[in-house]
């Protein structure tokens, strides 16, 4: 159901016919990723985890953003919601943690310090927290988090789909309240899921701002992908029929929003770090910097977050303000790929340098490897996202605001 009509040759056009592209991808990149990292775990585990955080990163942010859309009825988020439904379905859910399951069961010796029974009872701190970073409860936590995460995304793209069908109103009524009270699960269950996958790299190092600056970089990269789809495809149907400078408009101040959201979130962890000067909270930034460690002035970390700096806030922010860039579909889609390349680059910059021994290997030594297993997750994210367009029309026939709103427009 989910075609596109290109306006010259009246030929339709399948978002779900790229999913054989994504299984290339994935055997492209696994099979990379396996040379790149020359059959040494700590390499490939390292690699695989940084694919792993970025595209469980981009299904959530499709999840979260999904829920605000049916907790606010948005008219903007219509245009978009069915790829939200597709990135982060049930579908793609469970993908990711069949994706997970390798480093669970092979991968966490390698990733976490924790695992390391001699290095728990010489270290006061990580004994304290020994009775919570025990693999089987971390195990537990986390299929938790899934099975939550899973049965309301079942929930609202059923509902979804039926009213579709019996155009029942009552339904969308119904996703509205369930759709609130996912929001609040949403960022509990994600702040802890992204506790254990990533800050519990580095157990002495904690941020009370890590939940929230993470959920909106994911919720970044998401938005700016699916706004990058709409805009590509904005001369076709069913697109075509929606597409206006109003909506373009509303969706390039969502992206701007997002800007805005975390440069703030980014900049309040930091100035609470510098105005705690705690050494245990310290350490994210020392590893980060060109200085680290002591004496070696050449591992490229600080120029890694001065590209973020200036890609990741300053040109989306003055691209995003001038009125001319949100009009035109072409100009709003080339700033939504380049703000999902700067997602990327941001989830490396948080990831990567907390993989162990990384961080003073430089962001550069073991590149290869990180992008191949980006590539090879990624693709495998895409194929599945890609099938699933095909179950449902990409824009919802229950809710014609957007229609009816071109059609009037002076």
């Amino acid at each position: 159901m989910a075609t596109i009509e290109t306006q010259s040759s009246g030929k339709t056009v399948d978002l779900g016919k790229i999913w054989p592209v994504g299984v290339v991808l994935a055997i492209v990149g696994i099979a990379g990723l396996l040379m790149a990292s020359g059959g040494k775990a700590d390499q490939f585990w390292g690699s695989y985890i940084f694919g792993f955080v970025f595209w469980m990163g981009i299904t959530l942010g499709c999840l979260g953003l999904s829920l605000l859309h049916h907790a606010t009825r948005g008219s903007w988020s219509v245009s978009v919601i069915r790829l939200f439904e597709s990135g982060g379905g049930w579908q793609s859910l469970l993908l990711m943690l069949a994706i997970f399951a390798p480093v669970a069961l092979l991968g966490t010796h390698s990733l976490y310090e924790w695992t390391h029974a001699d290095v728990v009872q010489s270290d006061p701190i990580l004994k304290h927290k020994e009775a919570f970073f025990s693999i089987p409860f971390w195990i537990l936590r986390i299929v938790f988090y899934f099975a939550l995460w899973v049965f309301w995304a079942f929930l609202m793209r059923r509902s979804t789909i039926k009213q579709d069908q019996t155009q029942d109103f009552r339904l969308e009524s119904g996703r509205s309240s369930w759709g609130a009270a996912g929001m609040v699960m949403f960022f509990l269950t994600v702040t802890f899921a992204l506790l254990d996958w990533v800050m519990s790299m580095t157990p002495h190092w904690y941020s009370t701002m890590y939940g929230a600056w993470m959920i909106v970089g994911s919720s970044y990269g998401a938005l700016a992908l699916v706004t990058a789809i709409v805009c590509h495809y904005a001369d076709k149907e069913p697109y075509r029929s929606i597409v206006s400078p109003y909506l373009t408009k509303d969706l390039g101040n969502m992206l701007f929003v997002h800007t805005m959201l975390w440069g703030y979130t980014t900049l309040s962890q930091f100035i609470i770090i510098w105005n705690g000067n705690i050494p245990e909270t310290t350490t994210f930034y020392k590893v980060r910097m060109a200085t680290y460690p002591p004496g070696i002035q050449a591992n490229y970390w600080a120029f890694v977050g001065f590209v973020l700096m200036v890609g990741m806030f300053f040109i989306p922010f003055y691209a995003l303000i001038a009125p001319r860039t949100k009009k035109h579909p072409a100009l709003l889609k080339k700033i939504a790929l380049w703000m999902f390349f700067m997602a990327v680059i941001n989830i490396f910059l948080i990831v990567v340098p907390s993989v162990p021994h990384r961080a003073e290997a430089g962001p550069l030594k073991y590149l290869a490897a990180d992008i191949f297993a980006w590539l090879g997750i990624g693709g495998l994210w895409f194929a599945v996202f890609a099938a699933m367009t095909k179950k449902a029309p990409l824009v919802p026939l229950y809710d014609t605001r957007l229609q009816e709103a071109k059609a009037h427009a002076h």
